[in-house]
Formats: structure tokens, C-alpha cells, sequence
């Protein structure tokens, strides 16, 4: 085998490498935060959903309506007082805490 060809395997081989990382690492991100959103129980404290999730890419006040996934939990009556959200590729996990920094509500919000 020339040198030539052997170096055209090695750049086919590298751009095969390149294009999973570029691809398939976002993907894995997301499926290692979803994971670790599923484990986030209501009561939980903010230092362990930041064990689990990292920190969170943006934070502000609570909605006026409180989820916990798919599910309403009503209308937010003063006890959620910051929501920290992670984002990912598909959208954004939020997590929801009381002024003692517990998790009160959790929800998936897709990418538009």
C-alpha cells in the first residue's frame, strides 16, 4: 500500500472520529441530564440536584403555575421562589425551589 493511500485511510478514519464526537457527545449530554433530572424528588436540597445536574445555565423568579413533569401542581402560591434551568440540545430542564432552597417543582421544557 503507498503512503498516499495510507494517509487518505488515516484522514477518512479521523473524519470518521471528528463527526462522532461532534455528533453523538451533545446527544450523550443530554441523556446524562435527563438521567440525572429523573433522580430529582421533590424535598431534595439545591446542593444535591447540583451534584446531579451541574450548575444551572440561567435562573430567575417562578411561574405563576407550579409542574412536576406532565403533572400540575396549581397555581403557585408563594412557596417557589427561583427556578434554575439546564440547558440542553432539546430544550431545558427546570427545577423549582422554596426560599429554604428545596425542590418544590421540576419540568421539561422543549426547544421551540
Amino acid at each position: 500500500m503507498s503512503r498516499a493511500a495510507r494517509l487518505r485511510i488515516a484522514l477518512v478514519i479521523a473524519t470518521g472520529l471528528l463527526a462522532v464526537v461532534v455528533f453523538g457527545l451533545p446527544v450523550l449530554a443530554d441523556w446524562r441530564s435527563a438521567q440525572a433530572f429523573a433522580r430529582i424528588k421533590q424535598g431534595d436540597e439545591e446542593k444535591l440536584v447540583t451534584m446531579y445536574m451541574g450548575h444551572a445555565a440561567h435562573s430567575g423568579g417562578c411561574g405563576t403555575q407550579l409542574r412536576w413533569n406532565d403533572d400540575s401542581l396549581g397555581a403557585n402560591d408563594g412557596h417557589c421562589v427561583k427556578e434554575m434551568r439546564y440547558d440542553g440540545r432539546r430544550g431545558a430542564w427546570v427545577v423549582g425551589y422554596s426560599s429554604s432552597d428545596h425542590v418544590i417543582s421540576k419540568f421539561f421544557e422543549a426547544a421551540h
